[in-house]
């Protein structure tokens, strides 16, 4: 267990501090975007207040956090948060954690996607169709191509999926914006760049990651059916991620 890192605790503040602790880890286990800052300085708060080093440099060590935060995602962290409490408890004294609770493992980040297209109705199936798989969120919207680089400039995607036939600015008069100053990678979702096309090959000297046809043009409610693969594996490869195949 390591030498203590301090003298013995108040057996009635030690008893007091665990179900609290406890209580508040449990919760980070499973904590949405909204309560994990909270719980986060809920907990750094009370191991600062009752000085307790092991787990303070325990939250320190995870740092930088995985953000957006998804439920689940610091499922990890928070286990070994517990563990070490209960070590505490056990030597009635701050103690060391073990090397391999110093720095909890954490959930690979995701990856934030920007959904472009002129089509409301568009713009919800892909988001439903990345919904399938939880290394994407999708963290914004535009309608046109001025939208999107003001989007990718405030957001600054992983990944977008781009359209090409826009009004006020085309998906190529935003990609030709984006291979300048740009942040993340392009896959072109349109009816108008299929592989093989002349737009299709435009848009990949631009440096569009990859081109997927839509189904049956601007309307497709059959787009999670008919292409919703081929968008995920290209959305991965341009992430970096492994395939569907791979993963795990």
């Amino acid at each position: 267990m390591g030498e203590p890192m301090s003298d013995p605790l108040d057996p009635e503040l030690l008893a007091a501090f665990l179900p609290e602790w406890d209580a508040a880890a449990t919760a980070l286990g499973t904590a949405d975007a909204a309560a994990t800052p909270r719980l986060l300085d809920h907990l750094r708060g009370m191991a600062g207040a009752f000085e307790l080093r092991s787990l303070s440099g325990m939250l320190a060590a995870a740092e930088p956090l995985p953000e957006p935060f998804a439920p689940g995602a610091l499922a990890g962290l928070a286990a070994a948060l517990r563990a070490q409490a209960a070590r505490i408890a056990g030597a009635g004294a701050d103690v060391p954690p073990p090397e391999d609770a110093a720095a909890p493992p954490q959930a690979p980040r995701q990856c934030r996607v920007l959904l472009v297209d002129d089509s409301a109705m568009m713009r919800r199936l892909l988001r439903e169709s990345l919904s399938a798989e939880p290394a994407f969120a999708v963290v914004g919207e535009a309608a046109n191509g001025h939208a999107a680089l003001e989007r990718m400039a405030a957001l600054q995607p992983d990944l977008t999926l781009l359209d090409i036939e826009m009004p006020e600015l085309d998906g190529i008069g935003a990609l030709r914006a984006w291979s300048l100053t740009g942040p993340g990678a392009v896959v072109v979702v349109s009816s108008a760049a299929r592989p093989g096309t002349a737009l299709a090959a435009e848009a990949r000297r631009l440096g569009a990651a990859a081109v997927v046809g839509k189904p049956s043009g601007a309307f497709s409610p059959d787009l999670r059916d008919r292409q919703g693969g081929a968008i995920l594996r290209a959305a991965r490869r341009a992430a970096g991620l492994p395939s569907a195949g791979e993963a795990g």
